[in-house]
């Protein structure tokens, strides 16, 4: 919230049916969400479209406001619908789609590819053609290193998954989700400062896929956006570094450890923003681990994974950190258990889950993704920390 979602939109608009950004005549609309019941972005952005008309800019065709819900959730279907309804009309070439700040992406993305009872998705009407982030490049930079520095001082609080969801935890999130990300406000990081240089190192540590823009009041092309597809639901929905590097390691042997085996990249290079992977299969204490990451894991800006504990064997935990914050939940039951307890046999286990048994455990395992500066350099310190938490 805050980064210039609106003003880039506005930017966009006022060059819709120039010959650069889809050819002469070409016809846009955009769509504004906001989780308040007056929707004052889109008011925003109407008013400007209609102030490009009469000055002889373009402007949108149409502007369809969506208030009073998130439509990640309580509005998924009202956007599905204005999509739709736009789509069918035949009128325009690109449809933009501005969310509320605190849209979740992948609920986002669930709406163009869930299939109804037809076997159709909103995806065979239209063409998504990138997930955007837009974010503040100062505020994330110092929101970052402030977390990393509470990390270092050991200074981390629990939230349990009914909580509150911390904001640090989505803007992360919506930067892993994202095929482009917009570094905006660049006119605002001091000349002293590297915020921008830190955003990017950042962000290229969460999500290599994306392409990344730095740009000031959200002055982008629209021919940028316009000019070719970049969303794949597979590759967009997994670019996520943690998912990557889950999936890299599926197929090997527990080693306690695994670190990105490849030469490093600017990220990792200048400013040490590195990963490694916990892996383990012997189960933890839940208190020893929760007191682990209470009491900070030094360098960590980012994990996400598995766990298994002694107490609940039968659960699949599911840890995510973000910054200085901490959320625990349970995903599921083993497979294992639902075999062990006579849910399941052993030929109902999906195959993905198949390569991962181990007996006598099953695919209980203890699998946690962990990203932030010095980390590969801190392997045996971390290792030593979390092999402090398993019940052996």
């Amino acid at each position: 919230m805050g980064a210039g979602k609106t003003t880039l939109l506005r930017q966009l608009l006022a060059q819709a049916g120039t010959a650069g950004a889809g050819g002469g005549g070409a016809r846009w609309a955009a769509i504004v969400n906001d989780v308040a019941a007056v929707n004052i972005d889109g008011a925003v952005v109407r008013a400007a479209s209609e102030a490009d008309t009469a000055a002889g800019l373009a402007g949108a065709e149409a502007i369809v406001e969506l208030g009073n819900g998130c439509v990640c959730c309580s509005g998924s279907d009202e956007l599905g619908e204005a999509i739709a309804r736009l789509a069918a009309s035949g009128r325009y070439e690109h449809i933009f789609v501005e969310t509320s700040g605190v849209a979740e992406p992948r609920g986002v993305m669930g709406l163009f590819t869930r299939k109804n009872p037809f076997g159709k998705s909103l995806a065979d009407l239209v063409v998504p053609a990138a997930m955007v982030t837009v974010i503040d490049v100062v505020a994330f930079a110092n929101e970052a290193a402030s977390f990393a520095r509470a990390s270092e001082a050991k200074a981390g609080r629990l939230v349990p998954a009914s909580g509150a969801r911390p904001v640090f935890e989505l803007m992360l999130e919506q930067v892993e989700c994202a095929d482009v990300v917009i570094l905006n406000q660049c006119d605002r990081a001091t000349e002293a400062g590297d915020e921008v240089a830190r955003a990017e190192a950042l962000v290229a540590g969460l999500n290599a896929r994306a392409e990344i823009v730095s740009t000031e009041r959200g002055q982008v092309a629209a021919e940028f956006f316009t000019g070719r597809v970049r969303f794949d639901a597979a590759a967009t929905g997994g670019a996520a570094r943690w998912i990557r590097e889950l999936n890299r390691v599926a197929n090997e042997p527990a080693a306690g450890f695994a670190a990105r085996p490849k030469a490093a990249a600017y990220h990792e290079s200048k400013y040490g923003i590195t990963s490694c992977i916990y892996r383990a299969r012997v189960p933890f204490n839940e208190e020893r681990l929760r007191t682990a990451f209470a009491d900070g894991l030094p360098g960590l800006l980012r994990a996400k994974g598995f766990f298994w504990t002694r107490a609940q064997p039968d659960e699949m935990g599911y840890v995510s950190l973000a910054g200085g914050v901490v959320r625990w939940e349970t995903l599921s039951t083993w497979w294992a258990a639902r075999v062990e307890t006579g849910r399941a046999r052993r030929g109902d286990v999906p195959p993905t889950v198949a390569k991962l048994w181990e007996e006598p455990w099953g695919d209980r395992r203890q699998e946690i993704v962990l990203i932030g500066v010095g980390v590969a350099a801190r392997e045996a310190e971390l290792r030593a920390q979390l092999d402090g938490c398993l019940e052996i």
